[in-house]
């Protein structure tokens, strides 16, 4: 039987980087929405207008947090950061090109950490699987919207039909695209996460 809670997990608007071809996981470095960013987050503001959330989730990237205040909008909706939920850190990659990055990504396994202390694959879903535990035992929080990155969703959409996390069948998420799921999918999704994972 399906229950009444809701998770809206929304990736953040375009970036200067997006626009750019280039890839940040470091929280400090500063990247923002560009003007098709923020525009972005505008309609999204206006699709979501009438919903009812009880908390925000947002990420340490100022990117996470741009869009929440635009799709907010002044909302009182109570706002926590999740670091669990942070882009993959990229190491020698950081601020580098897109492509580059991925050409080495797809030449070593999930286990593999970029050089520069970067974060393995399987390193970033064991993270995530945290932040989705924590979501889900947030008391009283019936509706939840949580402004995150790419990663955390497509892993997050691809468990929750049993795919593989890493390497299902959702293969990126545009920025500000919206997915509403049920507890129950969020639910199914962490179990398949814990599985990849061996827990």
């Amino acid at each position: 039987m399906s229950n009444a809670r809701t998770f809206t997990l929304v990736r953040h608007g375009r970036t200067t980087y997006n626009n750019l071809g280039l890839v940040n996981g470091d929280p400090q470095v500063p990247v923002e929405l560009d003007d098709v960013g923020r525009a972005q987050c505008l309609e999204v503001r206006e699709r979501l207008s009438g919903r009812h959330f009880d908390l925000a989730i947002r990420t340490r990237f100022q990117r996470t947090g741009q869009s929440l205040a635009l799709i907010l909008d002044g909302r009182a909706v109570p706002v926590i950061e999740y670091p669990d939920f942070d882009d993959v850190r990229l190491g020698a990659f950081e601020s580098g090109p897109v492509d580059v990055y991925r050409e080495w990504r797809h030449t070593h396994t999930p286990e593999e950490p970029p050089p520069g202390e970067g974060e393995s694959r399987l390193g970033a879903l064991y993270r995530y699987v945290r932040g989705f535990e924590q979501m889900l035992f947030e008391d009283g929080a019936d509706d939840i919207l949580a402004v995150i990155h790419d990663v955390p969703i497509r892993f997050m959409l691809n468990a929750m039909t049993s795919a593989d996390p890493l390497n299902g069948p959702v293969k990126g998420v545009a920025n500000c695209e919206v997915h509403t799921l049920s507890e129950d999918e969020v639910e199914c999704g962490l179990a398949a996460m814990r599985d990849r994972l061996g827990l």
